[in-house]
């Protein structure tokens, strides 16, 4: 194992994620974006966390000089991808605990704890999007800043970034990349590394710009809010300025908006790049895609119905009777902002019937496409374990019949079946023992067994709000110190694709060849 290479490339990006923290340090010392309120104590912590960031991160690099990630293995790949959410949290926590140090907040403050910094920072890396904040607003506008800049920063993925603003990085680059790109296929990746990733964030950077015009020319958002949530909504994060998310601006012209941008986010970013190439006929033969969006449709209406003449509660806190209009915009709203793992919400599903909670739930599960920013199994995963149990059940009456399983025009061999089942299965795993372990470290009479599988599923899907006690109008603030910390490394299993972090616990990931 290339041990020193791997933390003079971890130096590096470690500085990368310091020099973003100029954005909201500039906040602090410009009053610009109209609601920006100086603090001197958010001044001090950025300027703490850069300073410590770009120290620890040139002494890494410094160690590590004259070995070059052209040497990096698969193994010195996962290494990397996931120190750097390991160390890369703990460094976009120091603000925010800092913050709290210094003086910035009156009284206890969610912050006094190092681990719900911690967990504030990784949520935002994982573009989670949950919250031990119960007053948002009280944030300092650069720390609020900073929240959505870590969503950002962490929806295409740190590591991404890292390869594409690195020229030349070759085959160590390819291996990076795959080690952090979600799903099980990455379709329309070309050869060169490094022009792809670059491409990918140039796709991601200008939807964020179109997002953030958007939120804008509604009049709804100030251009301070509408920055925030362009970067939560491309990340498919969910972080908000404000208390009630989505709902407290009650603008049916940002809830449209905001479900277009959401649903984007949860799209293949390789389909983009193939429109770009005027390829228009990936729209109806992706079959990923066209299972995403019947997905939707099919949830959407089901829990519109239902909806139907009854009151719907707001995050506001505004009651809606509502009308087939209002069922249809709060159903469509809900069900895409949680299959994509954004997590903003505009109403408060916890108290809607239970069959509607069944298909949210669902959503939760199933999430986005590969390649996209969106958390979950994956729809690709879950068809093809449907078509994998389509086989099984005819082989049951049919012995003889031997038929590939095509995925569209492609055939699915016997890996990609075989890594698809040992996934879910183990994501399956990971559920269970996610809700065993925050049952048995949680004292709070909060944490019964939903509220703790709920927060479980939450923050391993990286949706952001559940059920129960994590409802949308809840926030995680009351879990203790040894559950936020596990609640972190499940953000973290779950925007890793389990396989990067868990590899670390396995004693022959450390052996020699």
């Amino acid at each position: 194992m290339n041990f020193l290479a791997v933390v003079r490339q971890l130096g590096l990006v470690l500085m990368i994620l310091s020099a973003s923290m100029v954005f909201p340090l500039a906040l602090e010392v410009f009053p610009i974006l109209g609601e920006a309120t100086q603090s001197r104590p958010a001044l001090y912590a950025l300027c703490i966390a850069m300073a410590v960031g770009i120290t620890i991160g040139a002494v890494g690099y410094t160690f590590g000089r004259g070995l070059s990630i052209e040497t990096f293995t698969r193994r010195d790949a996962m290494l990397l991808t996931a120190l750097t959410w390991v160390f890369g949290a703990g460094l976009a926590a120091i603000p925010y605990r800092a913050w709290t140090a210094i003086g910035g907040a009156a009284g206890a403050h969610p912050f006094d704890s190092f681990e719900a910094s911690y967990f504030e920072a990784m949520s935002g890396l994982t573009t989670t999007g949950a919250t031990v904040l119960g007053d948002i607003q009280a944030l300092p506008a650069s720390l609020l800043l900073w929240r959505s800049i870590t969503h950002w920063l962490g929806g295409l993925g740190i590591v991404v970034l890292f390869v594409a603003v690195l020229p030349n990085i070759g085959s160590g680059g390819r291996k990076l990349f795959f080690a952090e790109a979600p799903g099980p296929q990455q379709q329309g990746v070309r050869p060169r590394i490094g022009e792809t990733a670059r491409m990918l964030w140039l796709l991601y950077l200008g939807l964020t710009i179109a997002a953030m015009l958007a939120f804008w020319s509604t009049g709804a958002m100030g251009l301070f809010d509408s920055i925030c949530h362009a970067f939560s909504v491309m990340s498919t994060g969910g972080l908000s300025t404000r208390d009630a998310s989505i709902g407290h601006y009650n603008s049916l012209a940002l809830d449209l908006w905001t479900m277009l941008f959401m649903l984007l986010a949860g799209v293949n970013f390789a389909i983009f790049y193939l429109l770009l190439q005027r390829r228009w006929s990936i729209l109806w033969t992706d079959t990923e895609l066209r299972f995403y969006l019947i997905l939707k449709l099919a949830a959407t209406t089901v829990i519109s119905l239902e909806l139907y003449g009854t009151a719907i509660v707001t995050t506001a806190g505004h009651v809606v009777q509502a009308t087939f209009g209002d069922s249809l915009r709060y159903a469509a709203f809900q069900v895409i902002a949680l299959q994509t793992g954004t997590g903003f919400c505009t109403a408060d599903f916890e108290l809607w019937p239970i069959a509607s909670k069944t298909f949210l739930f669902s959503m939760f599960l199933i999430g986005g496409c590969a390649g996209s920013t969106a958390g979950g199994i994956k729809v690709i995963r879950v068809w093809i374990a449907i078509k994998i149990l389509g086989e099984a059940i005819e082989r049951a009456y049919r012995p003889a019949v031997v038929r590939p399983l095509r995925l569209g025009n492609t055939i699915v061999d016997d890996d990609m079946k075989l890594g698809t089942l040992i996934y879910t299965v183990l994501f399956f795993l990971l559920l269970g023992v996610g809700t065993g372990v925050l049952v048995i470290t949680e004292s709070s009479p909060q944490c019964d067994l939903l509220t703790a599988a709920s927060a479980t599923v939450s923050t391993l899907c990286n949706v952001g709000p559940g059920f129960h006690a994590v409802g949308p109008t809840q926030n995680y603030g009351w879990f203790s110190d040894p559950s936020l910390i596990v609640l972190s490394v499940l953000m973290a299993l779950g925007r890793l694709e389990i396989y990067a972090l868990l590899a670390l616990a396995w004693p022959r990931f450390w052996m020699r060849d």
